[in-house]
C-alpha cells in the first residue's frame, strides 16, 4: 500500500502521529502479505520497516537530519533505541529493575520526538549513557520518544513453536511497561507502541496463534497485529 500524489498534497503542517503509524504499519503488512517468502530472518523485516517508516516522515518532512541542541544532526527513525530502565528478561518474563547488574533492553525500532531531538545535546538524544540520560530527563518538557515497536517472525520453514505466545507477550510487557514509564512528574517517555508478528504460515495454519494474539492485546491494552502468508 503506497501514499498517492494527492495523499502528498493533503498532508498539512500538523504532524498526525497516528495517521503515519498507522500507515507504516499497513504499507509493512501489505509488502509482507505480498511476499512472504522473501523475508528469511526478522532483520529482514526490520529493514523494510526502517525504510518504510522513512518514507512515511518525508511526507511531512520530517526525513532531513534534526539538529540536536548542541549542533548535531541526527535522523528520527532508529533500531536497538534504549530503554529508559534496566530490566530482566530472563526466559519469557520482563520486569523492570532499577539497579545493577541488571542491563537495559532495546527497540526495534523507534521514532524520536523532533522537539525532544532539538531541545537536547546528541549524548542525551541517543541514550546510550545511561547516569547522563537518567539525570536530563528529569528536565525534559516533552515526550522523548513518539513511537516504539517490536518485531517478531515465524518462518514456515519451521513449525509454530509451542513457545510462540511467551516469546510474544515477554516485548508486549516491554512496550507496557514503557508506556506507562514517566521520565519526571509530568512526561512519559513514549507516546505508543505497538508489537508486529510476522508469520509466513498462512492464516489457516495461524488459527490458533491469532486467537491468542487477539486476547493478548486486549489483556495488556497495546496493539499486537498478526500478519500472515
Amino acid at each position: 500500500m503506497l501514499r498517492t500524489d494527492s495523499d502528498i498534497v493533503e498532508v498539512g503542517l500538523e504532524i498526525d502521529w497516528s495517521d503515519i503509524i498507522s500507515w507504516i504499519v499497513k504499507r509493512v503488512g501489505n509488502t509482507f502479505y505480498e511476499c512472504p517468502d522473501c523475508f528469511f530472518t526478522e532483520h529482514d523485516i526490520h529493514s523494510v520497516l526502517y525504510n518504510v517508516a522513512n518514507g512515511e516522515l518525508q511526507l511531512y518532512g520530517l526525513t532531513n537530519p534534526q539538529r540536536t541542541s548542541d549542533g548535531h544532526q541526527v535522523g528520527l527513525v532508529h533500531h536497538e533505541y534504549p530503554t529508559p530502565f534496566r530490566c530482566d528478561m530472563e526466559g519469557y518474563k520482563f520486569e523492570k529493575k532499577n539497579e545493577k547488574p541488571y542491563k537495559r533492553g532495546h527497540y526495534d525500532l523507534a521514532i524520536l520526538n523532533p522537539e525532544f531531538v532539538r531541545n537536547n545535546e546528541l549524548s542525551v538524544v541517543c541514550g546510550k549513557d545511561y547516569q547522563k540520560f537518567k539525570s536530563a530527563m528529569q528536565e525534559v518538557k516533552v515526550t522523548p520518544l513518539i513511537w516504539i515497536c517490536e518485531v517478531m517472525f515465524f518462518p514456515r520453514v519451521k513449525r509454530l513453536p509451542k513457545n510462540a505466545l511467551k516469546i510474544i507477550e515477554q516485548d508486549t510487557l516491554k512496550v507496557k511497561e514503557t508506556l506507562n514509564h514517566k521520565v519526571n512528574d509530568n512526561v512519559c517517555f513514549c507516546k505508543t507502541g505497538s508489537i508486529l508478528v510476522f508469520t509466513s504460515h498462512t492464516a489457516e495454519e495461524a488459527t490458533k496463534l491469532k486467537q491468542e494474539v487477539t486476547r493478548l492485546g486486549k489483556k495488556h491494552e497495546i496493539e499486537v497485529i498478526l500478519s500472515t502468508a
